[in-house]
């Protein structure tokens, strides 16, 4: 069993796992003439971690993430994809709980829509309006999986998954095509992306529009917040949540806050 350690900020997991290649980095920070790395010289990139952890209900995958700040909304959901990608091979191996925790840093509104390192893609000016958080609610976690729905958990054969399962508004399923988000293809996201998006199975028990977890206050005026919004998620899969809590709402100790889910098994 890993060992869970939780800090302000983030969660971090010691376990010893299987290394695997993330597939998207939207910035290559090992690139000396990027502008960024310019800026803030780094070496290395971001890392997805990946712990399943044996716990009195049974075995619980759990996946810690702190996605890049430094791009747009599109990058931050092929980065998403990655996971969701990861999570239909553990659903494939009977690993049906699962857990994604993190900064998913999902910042792209506001007076960040100003900037080109913050939001550097097209959906800066087509989200207007909408949070980033929202977007994703609205345009992502929506658009299911029909092969992977909780409820068909051990009864699908995702091999030969055809039209027989549900119709989900936003996906798109022949016997020998997967689904596809269709909103993210017409948005510019590539295809692969657009297929691994589609949400097999999470829900997150903060409703984006209701919560926030940073309210920078060097981009208030007058009372009035023009950078603050739901940066961090806590995506439930096949886990009944029975006790949620924000935590250090006053930004005394971090710049975000905390969040804390307790979960049965369903």
């Amino acid at each position: 069993m890993g060992a869970v350690c939780r800090d302000l900020h983030k969660t971090v997991l010691k376990t010893r796992v299987s290394a695997q290649i993330v597939l998207y980095h939207p910035v290559d920070w090992n690139n000396p003439t990027h502008p960024l790395a310019q800026r803030q010289p780094r070496r290395g990139a971001r890392a997805i971690l990946r712990a399943t952890l044996a716990t009195p209900q049974g075995p619980l995958v759990v996946y810690n993430a702190h996605f890049e700040v430094f791009c747009g909304m599109l990058a931050r959901i092929a980065q998403l994809s990655d996971i969701f990608a990861d999570t239909r091979h553990m659903i494939d191996s009977a690993f049906y709980h699962q857990v994604i925790l993190g900064d998913l840093n999902t910042m792209a509104h506001g007076i960040a829509r100003f900037s080109k390192n913050y939001c550097c893609d097209r959906m800066r000016f087509l989200s207007l309006g909408h949070d980033e958080a929202v977007m994703w609610e609205q345009n992502v976690l929506k658009v299911q999986d029909p092969r992977y729905l909780p409820s068909h958990d051990a009864d699908v054969d995702v091999a030969t998954a055809t039209n027989a399962g549900p119709r989900v508004e936003g996906s798109e399923l022949t016997p020998s095509r997967p689904p596809v988000n269709s909103q993210l293809l017409r948005w510019g996201l590539d295809l692969k992306y657009a297929r691994d998006a589609v949400n097999p199975g999470f829900s997150c028990p903060f409703e984006a529009s209701k919560t926030v977890t940073l309210d920078n206050p060097a981009y208030k005026l007058w009372g009035y917040s023009f950078m603050k919004g739901k940066l961090d998620w806590a995506l439930l899969r096949r886990l009944r949540w029975i006790k949620k809590e924000l935590g250090n709402l006053n930004y005394e100790l971090s710049d975000h806050r905390w969040m804390l889910v307790e979960v049965q098994f369903e």
